[in-house]
């Protein structure tokens, strides 16, 4: 297969598929938000990563949705300028992609999928009380590429405070991936985990 992008020109719901059948596996974002009334809202996305440890910034990514509208998520953090992010593993997976149904602005996903909000200690947001890790966030640049259907956009956050859940920690204070056993997104409907592990030491020259 060969795709051309600037003579082929595809549409974006068919290159969309390809590239996350491809760029594989994916971390999930589980971003917990407020709206300026105060309505919580939880989501999830799968283009997302640490992007700077110094400052540390993390980014994700809410493209607009099929008809150009900006998800709840976007919307709640250009108007209060905070964020959490959670860290998802096997146990929440089922009610994470639940949380990823299109639910009115005015509904409270925790609520709905039965996930519990915890006090953060900077921000607004709660934390998310099953996720492994919770990165606190303040809003440091949105970036829009595409104000269209689909249109892509980078959220990057100034991470200011993270919760570990000890049960989580290795012995050398680092998280344990073994115990965590992170989710990651494929493409299609699939998912993975970090439960088949193998160790690559770093290469001298």
């Amino acid at each position: 297969m060969y795709i051309d992008i600037v003579k082929d020109r595809p549409k974006w719901q068919d290159l969309y598929k390809l590239a996350v059948s491809a760029v594989t596996p994916r971390p999930i974002a589980f971003v917990s938000t407020v709206s300026a009334t105060g309505i919580r809202n939880l989501a999830p996305f799968s283009f997302f990563n640490m992007v700077s440890c110094n400052p540390p910034i993390l980014m994700f990514c809410p493209a607009r949705t099929r008809d150009a509208s900006k998800k709840d998520t976007r919307i709640n953090i250009e108007e209060t300028r905070e964020f959490v992010v959670g860290t998802v593993n096997e146990p929440m997976a089922k009610a994470m992609n639940q949380a990823s149904a299109v639910y009115p602005p005015e509904v409270d996903e925790f609520l709905e999928t039965g996930f519990t909000p915890k006090p953060a200690k900077v921000v607004s947001p709660a934390l998310i009380g099953e996720s492994p890790v919770n990165f606190e966030c303040l809003l440091h640049e949105v970036m829009e590429f595409e104000s269209g259907p689909g249109g892509g956009c980078a959220i990057f956050g100034k991470i200011v405070a993270i919760h570990v859940d000890d049960k989580y920690l290795a012995d050398d204070g680092l998280v344990d991936h073994g115990k965590c056993a992170s989710v990651g997104r494929l493409g299609r409907d699939t998912f993975s985990n970090t439960t088949n592990l193998f160790d690559l030491p770093r290469p001298t020259v």
